[in-house]
């Protein structure tokens, strides 16, 4: 194997990022939420004045 191989595949198998569910980068491609990323509240529904 040769050393710039060797240093690709290390990297690949210990870079956190994207395939990390525990980081907000792979929460977003997960799409899921959690302390990380956390969800944005939902709007409440406002009732309509009639007049």
């Amino acid at each position: 194997m040769t050393w710039p191989l060797f240093l690709l595949l290390l990297r690949k198998i210990y870079t956190m990022g994207r395939g990390d569910k525990k980081t907000k980068k792979g929460k977003i491609s997960k799409g899921s939420f959690g302390n990380s990323r956390p969800a944005r509240p939902k709007k409440k529904a406002t009732a309509k004045k009639e007049d």
